[in-house]
């Protein structure tokens, strides 16, 4: 709340003044606290400027703005601001928050899951070391929404995902610890599950306002005619072998004609689903039983799968996927200072050397990347 009316009130500041605003914070503006470096802030803009601030002078942030307003005569805004300040208040805490807590939720078998969250001072130096390099947050906390779909149930009872209720806890779990809100769906056939991707793309105030997005799909796959194939519930090999969405359709429902209000924002798509059935086992496998002119169309998008391509992906029935729970165990640990290539290659490292199994090599699959910056994902903040 504070970071948001401090960054409100500098927006009222010319370009010019809000250089005189940061040569004041180089000053002792602060008692017992040292100014922020000055190379720190050398042509930092707004947002950096704030999340400075905010680090470096944890809840004295604000007052230390209206004092150095105060110091550039802008005495009118130096007022509003405190006035904001204290219409927003919030309770009174024991102590302050300089760093963020790790994020902690309790699983369903009552095992605590943590994430380690990034610092403020680590988050402003990444925002003034990379530049323009760097996807930056659309505020001071993320903004974004994240599509969730799980395929459990199917109406063929022999495709069943056993486990896979873990799979979508997991992913929620992280979702929401990552700062996203996450629109939720289960058992859908593949018109439906196409429906609602192309729904997600149409929350237009939702994306306007957003730094980033993530689309999950868990279900069984395929490849049908050299294309990923996500099976919807009504799949039946034999019976009914329309029902399935192809994954490509995504990148269509979400590129820069169909979905203009995620332009030059991080798109993250992962799947959980086989894309062929090559590699034995004996856990479950997520595949079927055997029997404008002016910008890029297609441009800021990762999508990891869990497998190669012709490659059986493997869930067990108590714990899920080795997919997700590696994805989980590698954000939980590293999300707080690597950005998310990083992560994946982090990810892909564990599942090569160590898959948990005796026979089967699990190894997942980068496709389509056009990032085109680093994209962190500042857990906590």
């Amino acid at each position: 709340m504070e970071a948001t009316i401090m960054l409100d009130a500098l927006k009222e500041l010319t370009k010019e003044e809000l250089e005189n605003f940061i040569c004041y914070l180089g000053e002792d503006v602060a008692e017992d606290i040292e100014p922020i470096p000055r190379e720190i802030l050398d042509g930092a803009d707004r947002l950096h400027v704030v999340d400075c601030m905010v680090n470096q002078y944890s809840d004295d942030a604000g007052k230390i703005t209206a004092k150095v307003l105060r110091l550039m005569k802008q005495n009118n805004l130096a007022k509003l601001l405190e006035s904001k300040l204290r219409e927003g208040q919030p309770p009174v805490q024991e102590k302050s928050r300089r760093a963020a807590e790790p994020v902690e939720l309790n699983q369903s078998d009552g095992k605590p899951r943590c994430m380690t969250p990034s610092s403020q001072e680590f988050k402003c130096k990444k925002l003034q070391k990379l530049g323009d390099y760097i996807y930056k947050p659309a505020s001071s906390q993320r903004k974004g929404s994240a599509l969730l779909i799980t395929n459990i149930t199917f109406h063929y009872k022999e495709y069943n995902r056993d486990g896979a209720e873990r799979d979508e806890e997991n992913m929620e779990w992280l979702l929401r610890a990552l700062g996203y809100n996450v629109v939720k769906h289960r058992n859908l056939s593949g018109k439906k599950i196409d429906g609602e991707v192309r729904n997600f793309s149409k929350l237009l105030s939702e994306h306007r306002e957003a730094d980033s997005t993530f689309v999950v799909i868990m279900s069984h796959g395929a490849r049908i005619e050299n294309r990923d194939a996500i099976l919807g519930v009504l799949y039946h090999e034999e019976k009914n072998p329309e029902d399935v969405y192809y994954v490509d359709e995504t990148f269509s429902r979400l590129n820069s004609v169909n979905c203009p209000a995620l332009i030059d924002k991080p798109k993250v798509i992962l799947i959980q689903a086989c894309r062929g059935g090559h590699s034995g086992g004996v856990e479950f496998r997520d595949q079927v039983p055997e029997s404008n002119p002016w910008v890029h169309r297609e441009k800021d998008f990762v999508c990891f799968m869990s497998t190669l391509p012709d490659t059986a992906a493997y869930r067990n029935s108590e714990t899920g996927s080795h997919f997700i729970n590696y994805i989980l165990n590698v954000f939980c640990e590293w999300a707080h200072q690597d950005e998310i290539m990083e992560l994946f290659r982090k990810v892909t490292n564990d599942m090569a050397t160590r898959p948990g199994r005796t026979k089967d090599k699990l190894l997942p699959c980068l496709e389509r990347t056009s990032l085109t910056k680093k994209f962190y994902l500042f857990p906590g903040l």
